[in-house]
């Protein structure tokens, strides 16, 4: 757990937003990512500073809530619990706890550390460790976790349709944002820090997008040629759409579809500041859609929902959105999506299956089944990206071809 080391303090404006966001989250059920995001943009008075120690203090919480419901002896949906936490964070990051603060736990009795089981001391539900368990092994699994409960670096992707690595690290360089390019991920950057960056003007203009690395590592895997006619068919906001798009350098077809309109809209915009061409359509998916691109595509992209397990370093509240049926949920859609979508490939063409997901459940053995049921698809390569091995998200992705 990293420990806070710059010199704050609390303010009673700060604590009761803390606590707010905290009822938004745990008592309301609301989206942790959504309800921060939202904090800070309607605190349109706070400093720079003000900002970043709630985003810590929120996101911390968020990701040990059960070891420091556990330190407290209190549960984080009581208002007391809620208190009691801010002051187990503040006493662990060495913040002055202030008078006012409603606490009723003595400070000098909170002990981070004692011994502790490990779904306590990595803070994940219990369900989840003996899944993972079960399904990767306990070496594996507990190193995944401890890996995904440090907080993510900030990645961007390089539109290399407008500029280079050399030209956006000096233009960032002038805004005191510094960077590190790393050869294992040929369009990223790694920023140094947190700093804002969507208010840049090389931002406005598309010069790059915020993407994990590991993310970018899956058009690499697919490999696009300038040619070729590709299928997004779970294309989101379009993060992998674009740089499909910027390595085929606005050549051959891509259409991007999704079942969330606002998301497709947002790919639309993403695509018009990056300067992309090639992408003929932007739609929402619909069964008439999948039977007029019949035999169309020469590469399928499914970048398939699932638990996202693979992104609780910059996510971290997803572990308790998460329970055992709404991943039963997730691994059927899953299926359906592999059962109907495959007919939009050509013969001779490529299917690739992404998630970011480190279950094999909804990995290896959805391909597993998928290959038994169709025998018209043969195996060609699979890709795992280890948070242990990378320091980035986890990702799985497999590529199978489909004969006659």
């Amino acid at each position: 757990m990293q420990i806070y080391s710059n010199s704050m303090k609390w303010f009673k404006n700060t604590s009761e937003a803390v606590i707010t966001t905290l009822y938004e989250i745990f008592n309301q059920k609301n989206q942790a990512d959504k309800s921060i995001q939202k904090l800070l943009k309607t605190q349109k008075k706070w400093g720079s500073r003000d900002r970043k120690f709630v985003a810590k203090v929120l996101y911390d919480i968020v990701r040990w809530k059960r070891l420091y419901e556990y330190v407290t002896n209190s549960e984080i949906k009581t208002i007391e619990g809620k208190w009691n936490i801010l002051t187990a964070w503040s006493k662990q990051n060495k913040v002055p706890i202030p008078s006012w603060f409603q606490h009723t736990i003595d400070d000098k009795k909170i002990n981070f550390s004692q011994s502790l089981p490990f779904s306590i001391k990595q803070s994940i539900p219990d369900w989840l460790e003996i899944s993972g368990k079960k399904q990767m092994g306990k070496e594996k699994f507990e190193r995944e976790i401890k890996a995904l409960n440090i907080e993510a670096p900030t990645v961007i992707r390089v539109n290399i349709l407008k500029t280079t690595i050399n030209k956006l690290q000096k233009k960032l360089a002038l805004q005191n944002i510094k960077t590190i390019f790393k050869k294992k991920y040929p369009h990223a950057l790694f920023i140094e820090g947190k700093p804002k960056l969507t208010h840049l003007e090389c931002y406005k203009k598309g010069w790059f997008e915020i993407q994990d690395a590991s993310s970018q590592q899956v058009a690499f895997f697919v490999n696009p040629k300038p040619e070729q006619t590709i299928i997004d068919a779970c294309a989101g906001a379009g993060g992998k759409t674009l740089h499909l798009a910027s390595l085929m350098k606005n050549t051959g077809r891509i259409l991007a579809y999704d079942i969330y309109p606002e998301k497709i809209e947002e790919l639309k915009k993403r695509a018009k500041r990056n300067g992309i061409t090639n992408i003929e359509e932007a739609q929402v998916i619909t069964n008439k859609i999948i039977e007029k691109n019949k035999n169309l595509a020469d590469i399928l992209l499914l970048d398939v929902p699932c638990s996202s397990l693979g992104t609780l370093k910059r996510k971290p509240g997803l572990k308790w959105e998460l329970n055992p049926n709404k991943l039963k949920n997730i691994q059927t859609i899953q299926k359906n999506i592999l059962k109907i979508y495959p007919k939009m490939i050509k013969t001779g063409g490529y299917l690739i299956y992404v998630t970011c997901s480190i279950l094999p459940e909804e990995n290896e053995k959805n391909i597993k089944s998928f290959l038994e049921q169709n025998k018209n698809f043969i195996f060609v390569e699979q890709k795992h990206i280890s948070p242990s091995e990378s320091g980035n998200d986890g990702f799985y992705m497999a590529k199978l071809k489909k004969i006659n």
